[in-house]
């Protein structure tokens, strides 16, 4: 079955992995960057603030990238 409205670009579980991947490596980056600043702990709030920055930055750096990804070929069903 052909489905014309599929999109064109690539699935979408693979743009959630890709920010995922993209939110995971923010964090890393933002906890080095607070231990070059000398904090030695985070407390459970700063934690969250993290993940949440970390999070809406990667989101919103997949939003930019995923319009310029190339499209994924899909073998014919059959």
């Amino acid at each position: 079955m052909n489905r014309p409205d599929a999109p064109a670009g690539p699935p979408r579980w693979l743009l959630v992995m890709l920010a995922a991947g993209i939110s995971l490596l923010v964090a890393a980056v933002l906890v080095m960057l607070l231990d070059l600043g000398g904090v030695d702990r985070l407390s459970r709030g700063g934690f969250f603030v993290l993940v949440v920055v970390s999070a809406v930055i990667g989101g919103s750096l997949m939003r930019v990238l995923a319009p310029r990804l190339p499209p994924v070929r899909r073998p014919p069903r059959g």
